[in-house]
């Protein structure tokens, strides 16, 4: 049954996704507001049963606890950039719903959308490059490097938030000088043991991931009628779609933090497995971070 399920997610996901397409060419006011939420949970549906269909791998219906755990913390994941866009000021939400309660309901859900799409797609991308040879080289992680990335992580916060007109794409980069070491550390999964193993998949289907993420972000996000719109300081031109075209390459390191900082929170996740009064209070401190960051794109990044 479960099976039969998971095979059956791919119709119901192409089936969710042209029905709220034709709805958005109609210019149904509702699509018009949700077609980003409808189209990229549609597609993780659809990508859940493909890693089904190639590899028996489902993220959605392996461990539906891991799942929300996923789409939560990356509600939390996603709002850490949007403070960093506070002061970089590089995008801006345009024809939102009037009402908080749907906008911020619209944001909750869009935002727990985005780790689970780049895992599934990771996932997918993996399927497809494993066993072939994509190492470049063997990087040894020494002492020295691992603090030099944590340096650097710490300098690309610092430039970033100080001189955001010329360090603005450093926000991209400064998660994974950090947190990568830290992982290694930690002895979690990471891309620098991968690189001293000489195996460079999951680097390689992790950058496939961000820009195959970037490009349906920003084609999803043109049609829509509630999107974000970009002005990058020095790099806005040639516009594809809404994004500028060399902003394209700010998803491929995107998608390398993504995959640093959910393997941390992860691990965090692990430590408080039994801390049921921690975890509650961690859970209630979450929901009302959310609810003023959410306060805070209304003020500062919404133009309606």
């Amino acid at each position: 049954m479960k099976e039969k399920l998971l095979r059956f997610n791919l119709y119901l996901g192409i089936s969710v996704f042209i029905f709220s397409s034709i709805l958005l060419s109609l210019e149904v006011p509702f699509m018009k507001a949700w077609f980003f939420v409808c189209a990229w949970w549609s597609f993780i549906l659809m990508m859940d049963s493909l890693n089904f269909r190639r590899t028996k791998s489902s993220p959605l219906f392996e461990s539906m606890k891991v799942f929300l755990f996923m789409a939560f913390l990356s509600v939390f994941v996603w709002l850490v950039f949007e403070l960093f866009n506070l002061r970089l000021k590089n995008w801006s939400y345009h024809n939102l719903p009037p009402g908080s309660a749907e906008r911020w309901l619209g944001y909750f859900i869009a935002f727990a959308s985005v780790i689970p799409a780049m895992k599934e797609l990771s996932l997918f991308f993996r399927s497809i490059l494993k066993g072939k040879r994509l190492a470049l080289f063997r990087l040894r992680a020494t002492p020295l490097l691992l603090k030099g990335c944590v340096f650097l992580g710490l300098a690309s916060i610092f430039l970033s938030l100080t001189w955001p007109l010329l360090f603005f794409p450093m926000a991209w980069l400064c998660f994974i000088f950090l947190l990568e070491p830290v992982n290694y550390w930690l002895k979690n999964e990471t891309f620098l043991k991968d690189f001293e193993r000489k195996d460079w998949t999951r680097f390689w289907s992790w950058v496939l991931t961000g820009l195959s993420a970037g490009i349906l972000w920003e084609f999803w996000n043109f049609w829509a009628g509630s999107h974000w719109e970009y002005s990058l300081p020095y790099l806005d031109f040639g516009r594809v779609f809404n994004m500028p075209v060399l902003g394209y390459t700010g998803f491929l390191p995107f998608a390398l933090e993504i995959f640093a900082i959910y393997t941390f929170l992860s691990w965090v996740r692990e430590k408080l497995e039994r801390k049921i009064l921690l975890k509650t209070l961690i859970f209630f401190a979450l929901i009302a971070f959310y609810l003023f960051v959410f306060y805070l794109i209304d003020t500062f990044s919404l133009i309606n």
